[in-house]
C-alpha cells in the first residue's frame, strides 16, 4: 500500500514514571510474583546453560506460591472470601482481558501544549457510597454504580443520587460462577452494547445474584446505553497503565474504573481515613486480590499528589467511603484502568460546533532519548473544495510522520488511503494484522486538545510512483470504519474523493469552509446540524 504504517523503533521504551508518583507498573503476573519478576535480570546472570531449567521450576514456583495466590495476572482470580472486616473483593485482573479494550490515544504532553489543571473532582455527581456487603460485585458498583450515575449527573446535572443506576442488575448478567467476581471489560462491554437501569427498578441484594432481568427492564436499560469506553495503558503495553490519561479524562468529566490490588492494610483501619498508607510488606503482596473501583478525581499537591477513589464498601470504609491514593502508589498496585466515554451533550452545550484542526507531523527516532520525537510540521496548502496538498514533496520511504489533531469538540477522526490498485485501506484506527476488521485503537477524541498519534507507530510513504492520497475524516458519532473503508474501495477507477462522499453519503457536511492554518494545517468549524461528518483529501507528493 502506498502509505503504510510501520511500528516505532522496537527498542522504544514508554516512560513509566509520568504524571507524578515512583512505584511500578502492574506486571504481568500481579501480586508477589513482582518481585520476582523484578530480579529476572539477575538470576538469569547466575543460570546459564543446562542450570536454566531449575530457573525455570523457581519461576514457576513463584508464580503459584505468590502471584496466583493474589488473585491477579494470567487467568488470575479474585479474594472474595473474608479476608478482613468480612469486606468482600470480586475483581478477576487478567492482562489479556484488559488487553481487549481499544487504546486511548492520550494527548500530546510535549512542548506544553495540553498544561492540565493541577487537580480535578467529580465527586459532586456521584450517588452516596454504597456497600456491595458479602457478593463480589465490586465491578458492578464500581462501573453501573458509580462510574455511569456519574456520567448520567454530569450530563442531566441531576444529583448523583437522583440517577444512580443498578449494579445488580449489571452483577447478574455478568458475574462469573457463584456470585464470585467478575471482569472490568465485561462491564465496558454489557453498559455500552445493552445498557442501565436505574437502581429502584433493580435493587441490589448480596443474597444472590441469580434474579434476571424482565424483557421490559432489558427494552428500558437500551435508553441507558454508554458512549463507550477505551484502556489507559502506556500504548499497547498491558503491564503499565498510563497516569496521565487517568488525569486527562478526570480533567474533562470522564469517571476511570481501576482495577486495584488490595489487602489487609487497605481492608482495617481505614474508618475515617481520607488517605490510604499502605503497610511495611505490601509491596509484596501476598494475600492480595483484585478490587475494582472508581476514580473519581485527582490533586497534584494533596499528600503529595493523589487520586481520589470511590470504593464499594459503605460510607464508613475510609472519608464517607472516599479515600486517596498517592500517584507512586496508585500505580504501584493498580492494574487495569477504563476510561468512560462522556456522554452526549443535551440542550445548549449539544448544539456546539464541530471544529477542528488537522496536521502532518515529520518524526524521527532519537538515540540519546531513545524515543520517536516530532521535528516539526509538514505544511499542507489547499487545492480548492476540500483537497490539500503538500507544499514540498517527502522522501519516498524515507520520511515518517504521524497525524495531529487538535479539537475542542468531541469527535471521532478515520484516516483512509488509495491502495495502488485504486481501491481503499484503513490507515487509522489501524487494523490488526491477523484480522484487518478489528482494531486495538480507538478513534474517539473525546477530551479535548492537541494529540500526536498513533503512539507506538508512525506513517510512511512507500517507493511506488510520485503521490498517494489519504483520506482524513471527522465526525461527531462512531462510524463503522470497515464498512465505509469497503464502500470507498467500489469502483476503483473513479475519483477517490468522489468516492468518499458518496460513500458518507447524507452524514456529510457540505460546503465546508476549509482553511489552510498559519502551520499549513487544515482547519474548519462547521455548525452543528443533522449533517455530522467534514471529510477531505490529502495529496502527498513524493520523490
Amino acid at each position: 500500500m502506498p502509505i503504510r504504517m510501520t511500528d516505532d523503533q522496537p527498542e522504544e521504551q514508554y516512560n513509566d514514571d509520568n504524571s507524578g508518583g515512583g512505584g511500578r507498573g502492574g506486571g504481568g503476573f500481579g501480586g508477589g510474583g513482582g518481585g520476582l519478576l523484578a530480579l529476572l535480570p539477575l538470576l538469569l546472570s547466575l543460570f546459564r546453560g543446562k542450570r536454566i531449567f531449575l530457573l525455570i521450576l523457581i519461576l514457576i514456583g513463584g508464580y503459584f506460591l505468590l502471584g496466583r495466590g493474589s488473585g491477579c495476572g494470567i487467568g488470575g482470580g479474585a479474594v472474595t472470601n473474608q479476608i478482613a472486616n468480612g469486606l468482600a473483593t470480586g475483581g478477576f485482573l487478567d492482562p489479556k482481558q484488559f488487553e481487549k479494550a481499544n487504546i486511548y490515544e492520550s494527548l500530546d504532553d510535549d512542548d506544553g501544549k495540553n498544561p492540565l489543571p493541577e487537580s480535578s473532582n467529580l465527586q459532586k455527581f456521584a450517588p452516596t457510597v454504597g456497600d456491595q456487603g458479602k457478593q463480589g460485585s465490586c465491578v458492578a458498583w464500581s462501573s453501573a454504580y458509580a462510574a455511569r450515575s456519574i456520567l448520567e449527573s454530569a450530563r442531566t446535572g441531576q444529583s448523583g443520587d437522583a440517577v444512580k443506576f443498578s449494579p445488580a442488575f449489571l452483577y447478574n448478567q455478568i458475574g462469573l460462577d457463584n456470585c464470585e467476581g467478575s471482569y472490568i471489560i465485561r462491564a465496558m462491554e454489557f453498559m455500552t452494547q445493552r445498557g442501565a437501569v436505574p437502581y429502584d427498578q433493580f435493587p441490589y441484594t448480596d443474597q444472590n445474584c441469580s434474579k434476571q432481568p424482565s424483557q421490559q427492564q432489558m427494552q428500558d436499560a437500551s435508553q441507558f446505553k454508554m458512549r463507550g469506553f477505551n484502556r489507559l495503558s502506556l500504548g499497547d503495553r498491558n503491564d503499565v497503565i498510563d497516569l496521565r490519561a487517568i488525569k486527562e479524562n478526570l480533567s474533562q468529566g470522564a469517571p476511570v474504573v481501576i482495577g486495584m490490588m488490595v489487602g489487609e492494610s487497605y481492608m482495617q483501619d481505614m474508618k475515617g481515613k481520607d488517605l490510604w498508607t499502605p503497610a511495611p510488606g505490601d509491596q509484596q503482596m501476598n494475600g492480595f486480590g483484585g478490587h475494582a473501583q472508581c476514580v473519581v478525581g485527582y490533586d497534584d499537591k494533596k499528600y503529595g499528589g493523589s487520586f481520589l477513589i470511590m470504593n464499594s464498601w459503605g460510607p464508613e470504609w475510609g472519608n464517607n467511603g472516599f479515600a486517596w491514593v498517592r500517584y507512586g502508589d496508585f500505580k504501584y498496585f493498580v492494574r487495569e484502568a477504563y476510561g468512560l466515554e462522556p456522554m452526549q451533550k443535551v440542550g445548549a452545550a449539544a448544539n456546539e460546533p464541530l471544529t477542528c484542526e488537522v496536521g502532518l507531523v515529520e518524526v524521527q527516532y532519537d538515540n540519546n532519548q531513545k524515543r520517536t520525537i516530532a521535528r516539526g510540521y509538514i505544511p499542507l496548502k489547499l487545492n480548492g473544495g476540500n483537497t490539500f496538498e503538500t507544499v514540498s514533496p517527502l522522501k519516498r520511504a524515507g520520511t515518517r510522520f504521524k497525524m495531529e489533531v487538535k479539537n475542542s469538540t468531541e469527535c471521532y477522526i478515520y484516516v483512509f488511503g488509495k491502495e495502488t490498485d485504486g481501491t481503499s485501506y484503513t490507515l487509522f484506527p489501524y487494523p490488526k494484522k491477523d484480522d484487518p476488521t478489528k482494531t486495538k485503537y480507538s478513534p474517539f477524541c473525546g477530551i479535548a486538545g492537541y494529540r500526536l498519534f498513533p503512539k507506538d507507530k508512525s506513517m510512511q510513504p512507500d517507493s511506488i510512483g510520485t503521490k498517494d492520497i489519504m483520506a482524513v475524516v471527522v465526525s461527531k458519532k462512531e462510524l463503522n470504519w470497515n464498512q465505509l473503508n469497503a464502500s470507498i474501495a467500489q469502483n476503483p477507477s473513479q475519483d477517490y474523493g468522489a468516492r468518499l462522499s458518496k460513500a458518507l453519503g447524507s452524514a456529510l457536511v457540505q460546503n465546508v469552509r476549509f482553511q489552510q492554518s498559519s502551520k499549513g494545517n487544515i482547519a474548519f468549524s462547521v455548525p452543528a446540524t443533522d449533517n455530522q461528518v467534514v471529510a477531505c483529501v490529502v495529496e502527498i507528493d513524493k520523490q
